[in-house]
């Protein structure tokens, strides 16, 4: 509530007063107001980051002054500045001079009801403005008044519609038969709302849209003005150049996939199924793989090469290896209860084997013939055999817990566990511990001459990590274990560029 002497200070002209009592209206639209009294004009600098409205603005002060009535005020020049430019981007002036408030409004009142447009505008500007909502255009046509509400924030329709009932009222605009009213947030082109009113005798009566004819005829129109092309580029769409991105195809191939399975895989047995996942999910971590590690020389020939040797020929190896001594033995002490032959079994026995089985392709197609120049490249071969193997034995996992279900051994929420895990997250397991191999087959085309040292280190490494997993799998330790074999990979190839300097330096010295 504004004191009663700062009033009285300002009907004497006192400019702090008037200051006071202008900025405290329009300090909530963001604007400073300056004001200062000289030979009987009052002049006012408007200050705000935004141009000040110049209508709104100047129908406000007027209104306030010609109702303060401060007599020893004649005219009044107001200037308005944006941010810190050194010109006013607009100014205005208006006398006080021998017309008091009530006959200016008069004045105002009587242009408005004669269809004056302009005057429309300020009477509805003034009476919008602590609502910060501005007139963004208003016209007369064809006996229609059409005004566009606009604010910072969408201007509430019931209100908003409350207020110019209210105004237009009492002006009685005889040449108006309908009124029509939008209103939308600022910088936006569509409008967010829409009312229209017929004027009565003393009301205005919204006009309520009948089932006979069309809800919203303005929204209508207005979407007739967008064109089919634009809104739906079919065009673009079915254009070749879009699938030349291999995002584009990324996005197809992992979003229709399965869906496409589904289609044609209805039939099909379980083995069959379960590669088929088994392929998808490694196709995703050999996304983000190939990613990771940017192999200088990829090649989709070697990457199936790889994949598919470890498949269809390296398990089978593997299963003839695992029926020769020593690995006989080794196998056999996984299934005693003694956690130290156990950990010997899978470590000696399931992890040397398996990812030398991994690796045997990378030795093959790469190593041997002389193909690897870093160890990036062969990380990545040895990560794509790694996921090879793990689609195969998913497969045979498969059968394991769909019969372990059959049989009441497992419940379904075991079942779908197990599944999601085998085919999820151990594919992933299952490359980082064969690109770690990998890893190594490369340092060792780098430094030829401790090939066979080289090659022992990555095979001990990823053979203790895959065969501690297995043994502690159960409980965190193999959590634990997990986490370690992503953070060690990514350590390696953090560090590449410095072992494969220490590699170089070592077979300069050795030669």
């Amino acid at each position: 509530m504004t004191p009663p002497n700062i009033i009285e200070q300002a009907k004497k002209g006192d400019p702090k007063a008037i200051t006071s009592l202008l900025n405290r209206s329009f300090q909530a639209h963001g604007i400073s107001v300056e004001a200062l009294l000289q030979d009987n004009c009052l002049q006012v600098w408007l200050k705000s980051n935004q141009p000040p409205d110049q209508t709104s603005s100047v129908a406000f002060i007027r209104h306030g002054m010609t109702k303060l009535g401060a007599s020893v005020i004649k005219t009044v020049k107001i200037y308005a500045w944006q941010g810190s430019e050194n010109l006013p981007c607009w100014n205005a002036e208006f006398s006080l001079d021998n017309l008091n408030a009530s006959q200016q409004e008069q004045e105002l009142k009587q242009l408005a009801s004669s269809g004056n447009v302009e005057a429309i505008a300020k009477i509805l500007n003034t009476a919008f403005y602590k609502q910060n909502i501005n007139i963004a255009k208003i016209t007369i046509k064809d006996n229609c008044l059409q005004i566009l509400l606009e604010s910072s924030q969408t201007p509430n329709q019931s209100l908003s519609t409350a207020i110019l009932r209210k105004e237009l009222v009492r002006l009685k605009i005889q040449s108006i038969k309908t009124i029509k009213v939008y209103g939308r947030e600022l910088q936006q082109e569509m409008p967010a709302w829409f009312q229209e009113f017929n004027v009565g005798e003393g009301k205005l009566t919204p006009i309520i849209p009948t089932s006979q004819a069309p809800a919203n005829p303005e929204f209508l129109a207005m979407l007739r003005t967008f064109k089919f092309d634009s809104v739906v580029p079919f065009k673009d769409v079915l254009s070749g150049k879009l699938y030349n991105s291999n995002t584009v195809r990324l996005l197809l191939f992992f979003g229709l996939f399965p869906l496409g399975i589904s289609l044609i895989a209805r039939t099909s047995g379980l083995g069959l199924i379960a590669f088929i996942l088994g392929i998808y999910y490694s196709s995703i971590w050999g996304v983000v793989l190939y990613d990771l590690l940017k192999p200088a020389a990829f090649s989709w020939g070697n990457t199936l090469r790889c994949s598919l040797f470890t498949a269809f020929i390296g398990i089978p190896i593997l299963l003839f290896f695992q029926r020769v001594p020593p690995f006989t033995f080794l196998y056999s002490a996984i299934g005693q209860e003694a956690l130290i032959p156990q950990l010997i079994g899978f470590i000696l026995g399931v992890g040397v084997l398996e990812e030398a089985c991994k690796a045997l392709p990378v030795y093959l197609f790469l190593l041997r013939p002389g193909k690897l120049q870093d160890p990036f490249t062969s990380a990545f071969y040895g990560a794509m055999s790694g996921l090879g193997f793990a689609v195969a034995e998913g497969v045979q996992y498969s059968y394991k817990y769909a019969i372990s279900l059959a049989t009441g051994q497992s419940d379904f929420g075991f079942y779908v566990l197990i599944n999601t895990i085998r085919f999820v997250s151990l594919p992933l397991y299952h490359a980082i511990w064969a690109g770690i191999f990998g890893y190594f087959i490369g340092l060792a085309a780098i430094n030829p001459s401790r090939k066979g040292s080289i090659l022992f280190i990555g095979l001990t490494i990823s053979a203790v990590l895959h065969g501690s997993y297995n043994t502690f799998s159960s409980g965190l330790i193999g959590f634990a274990i997990l986490g370690f074999s992503i953070l060690l990979f990514v350590t390696y190839l953090n560090r590449s560029q410095q072992i494969v300097s220490e590699m170089e330096k070592a077979e300069l010295e050795g030669f």
